[in-house]
């Protein structure tokens, strides 16, 4: 596989990945795509609704209905992307970028992930060529602490960038942390709520609410 390629002259910018089940979509995932989108200069952020995680166990809702709270959910330059759903079997980000590459083959790709699945990014199906693929811009406070992986420092080697425009000026190949606010909402926190009988108003946009209500997801 050849490695990244400078953007060419006039090409159109860089478009974001942020993948996730989104078992439901929440607030916190579109602020985050919108914080990003816009801290990049990003020409748009597609957002990738896993089918079946590789390191986490599978959604509770159908990839039909986490595919319809997400339509409900967002407006460009926000995008959903069925990518992983249509593919179907085990999600492995490497070959979703895979097929991204193809089909943007000179656009500049920045995978969007939290500092934690950076650091595990030596556990990840074939990490090596993620950076061939794309950019990976990792997105947390600074005071968020984790501990790396054994074999990180090797697999990004002298990857990191401080400058947005080298984001801009190459397909892939650098490792960006970007610090944007993070709503404090999370996935699993939302279905104890609903499994509890407690609303969710204002976690998740309003369409997202009226649709696991409409479908009765997430019950006891």
């Amino acid at each position: 596989m050849s490695g990244p390629e400078a953007v060419a002259a006039g090409a159109p910018g860089p478009i974001g990945l942020l993948g996730g089940t989104f078992d439901p979509v929440h607030n916190g995932h579109l602020r985050a795509a919108l914080e990003a989108l816009e801290a990049l200069e990003l020409a748009e952020m597609r957002l990738l609704p896993l089918n079946t995680p590789g390191h986490r166990p599978p959604p509770l809702a159908s990839a039909a209905h986490r595919c319809a709270m997400l339509d409900g959910a967002v407006r460009p330059p926000l995008v959903v992307d069925r990518l992983e759903i249509e593919r179907g079997g085990t999600t492995y980000t490497v070959d979703t970028l895979e097929h991204l590459r193809v089909r943007f083959p000179r656009r500049s790709l920045c995978l969007v992930i939290g500092r934690d699945a950076f650091y595990g990014l030596p556990s990840w199906h074939r990490p090596e060529a993620v950076l061939e693929l794309a950019h990976i811009v990792v997105a947390a406070r600074p005071e968020v602490v984790a501990t790396a992986l054994p074999g990180l420092d090797e697999l990004v080697g002298n990857a990191q960038s401080a400058r947005v425009a080298d984001l801009h000026h190459n397909t892939a190949g650098r490792v960006y942390f970007l610090d944007i606010p993070r709503l404090p909402i999370a996935s699993s926190d939302l279905r104890e709520r609903l499994r509890g009988g407690r609303s969710i108003r204002h976690l998740v946009p309003d369409s997202v609410d009226d649709y696991i209500r409409n479908h009765r997801l997430y019950q006891a």
